[in-house]
């Protein structure tokens, strides 16, 4: 059970760097738009304050993966790092109001039973 929830707190993490990510990426709006502006485009991306903290956030899921990686077998902690979809998908619908569409919740469902299938 602690190494789920050691996985389960590195999905959640890369996750949420994703999410913030994503936050960074809409105010900075177009990058790489021409070879000319692709230093500024950098330099603009690593000092934004979101793309900072979500590589905080990556940082702590590296760490915790790597915890988990020396605890279970990998084919058992690897499969469930496709629980991040699902982390993800709850991120886009209530902090980017992304719609929830049929094929997205069949989609989660399965993953979530094939998580569980693989890891019995």
């Amino acid at each position: 059970m602690r190494s789920f929830l050691l996985v389960l707190f590195s999905v959640t993490m890369g996750a949420t760097g994703q999410a913030i990510l994503k936050m960074g990426a809409n105010k900075l709006g177009s990058v790489f738009v021409s070879p000319q502006s692709l230093l500024h485009d950098i330099f603009r991306i690593v000092t934004t304050p979101h793309v900072l903290i979500a590589f905080a956030f990556y940082a702590a899921g590296f760490f915790t993966w790597m915890k988990a990686l020396t605890k279970e077998d990998l084919s058992y902690v690897y499969p469930m790092v496709s629980l991040s979809y699902v982390v993800v998908l709850l991120y886009s619908y209530f902090l980017f109001k992304e719609p929830i569409t049929l094929n997205k919740l069949i989609g989660i469902i399965l993953i979530i039973a094939g998580v569980i299938f693989i890891n019995r």
